[in-house]
């Protein structure tokens, strides 16, 4: 069936494929033979230092080369489709290669998926070459999310621990990786009943109801007070009123397993402004007809990989952003007697001091009188030279950052190449950016 609306559109570019061909035969013919004025042959017309280039035809291998060109052109636009709307004599589409090659696969492949296709998934998690074609399949569908190690990271689950949002039973795995799910926190933070101002007492009341002792511990009683007022309002209605949840519907609060982060901070950005989670669906790309074989590989090998000891699960560390941070590894600024800003950051940040622009307002104003502004980035000569580099670099382009924002040409700042520091045995003085005006 035509794409096109009329005609008009398969005959011109059938004209044009035909006019190309005619053009390049007739190119090829005319250009075929030495051109002469009597007995002298003719030049190109055009002179180089004395050099002039004859009107000779090709060198036969190089027509020839050509010649076979349009032999082949002609004979694959009648093989295959290319010459307007028809479909060449082997009728090929690349559905049917496609096709031909899934079947191929099938055929190979087949008895050796079809072995696991009725036992349980209990024993296909302890077969051998069940678990290398399972790990093949992690490795093509999962370990974008999940990681090479199966640990996931922050939003994406972990899928060696006890914590399943929607079951770990071998059945509540493989409807998970057959159909998919979607986890949706709806974003609370400012809406009524749900004052701004209550999104820390409510965190404070989700940490008090974590079963780890660290956790509970940071939690500050009177806000957690005020917070369970809010909660038994409005959050029990899907994490339950001791805070455990449901399966398929709330994750737990009272474990040590946090998906978006175990900190206040985290907590406070959940309930202000919420999280969804997709995760597709693999039924096309595992199902095939009645054949749930590569499904079921699948959904043992997850199965394996999860803890089932038995044992209590890993307590994480509760880390503290509340509080200030180690002296030793805080971020800060401060301006030395030369005029020289120095801005310090906690290990593996780029994140600059809350009161960066304001120490900057010197170096602001030299730059409106028209002076440079050096950037120079430093960091530790502990770990990876190279991302230690690539850091200093980052932290470097945050101060630029601020500094345009702040109205400073950017053409006016040269950022210096990354350069290592002992910091005299302070890795904290290592962590720094140096600002200055020449």
């Amino acid at each position: 069936m035509n794409d096109f609306t009329s005609n008009f559109w398969v005959i011109y570019t059938a004209v044009i494929i035909v006019a190309s061909f005619l053009g390049l035969v007739w190119l090829l013919v005319s250009q075929n033979k030495t051109k002469k004025t009597g007995d002298t042959v003719e030049t190109m017309g055009h002179e180089w230092d004395g050099i002039e280039e004859y009107n000779n035809p090709l060198p036969r291998w190089w027509f020839y080369l050509f010649v076979i060109t349009v032999v082949f052109g002609v004979a694959y636009l009648l093989l295959y489709p290319g010459f307007s709307t028809f479909k060449g004599i082997w009728g090929w589409t690349s559905a049917n290669q496609y096709e031909e090659e899934v079947k191929a696969a099938k055929a190979e492949y087949q008895p050796i998926y079809g072995k696991f296709a009725n036992q349980p998934i209990e024993v296909i998690a302890q077969d051998p070459d069940a678990k290398k074609i399972g790990q093949n399949l992690y490795n093509t569908y999962c370990i974008q999310c999940h990681g090479s190690d199966a640990k996931g990271a922050k939003g994406f689950p972990n899928l060696t621990d006890k914590d399943w949002l929607w079951g770990g039973k071998p059945s509540e795995i493989e409807e998970t990786i057959r159909y998919g799910r979607t986890g949706v926190m709806q974003p609370y933070g400012g809406l009524p009943p749900f004052p701004a101002d209550s999104v820390r007492d409510v965190a404070q009341y989700v940490l008090s109801l974590n079963e780890n002792e660290a956790f509970r511990s940071k939690s500050n009683p009177q806000s957690a007070a005020k917070g369970k007022v809010i909660y038994d309002q409005i959050c029990f209605t899907c994490h339950q009123e001791d805070g455990k949840g449901l399966v398929g519907l709330a994750p737990n609060l009272t474990d040590s397993v946090w998906l978006w982060g175990p900190t206040e901070k985290d907590i406070e950005n959940t309930i202000m402004k919420g999280h969804t989670n997709q995760m597709p669906a693999w039924e096309t790309f595992l199902v095939d007809g009645d054949d749930t074989s590569k499904l079921r590989i699948l959904t043992a090998y997850v199965w394996g990989l999860s803890d089932h000891t038995g044992e209590a699960p890993e307590i994480l560390p509760y880390q503290d952003d509340t509080a200030a941070a180690p002296a030793d590894d805080a971020a800060s600024v401060s301006i030395g007697d030369d005029g020289v800003v120095k801005f310090y950051f906690a290990t593996g940040s780029n994140e600059l001091a809350a009161n960066a622009n304001d120490s900057l307002a010197a170096i602001v104003a030299g730059a409106g009188e028209g002076k440079k502004v050096v950037i120079s980035g430093f960091h530790d000569a502990t770990g990876d030279a190279a991302q230690n580099a690539e850091l200093a670099k980052n932290r470097a382009m945050a101060v630029q950052a601020a500094l345009v924002a702040l109205g400073v040409n950017e053409g006016s700042i040269e950022l210096k190449k990354p350069e290592s520091t002992e910091g005299d045995g302070n890795n904290a003085e290592a962590r720094r950016v140096e600002v200055a005006l020449q």
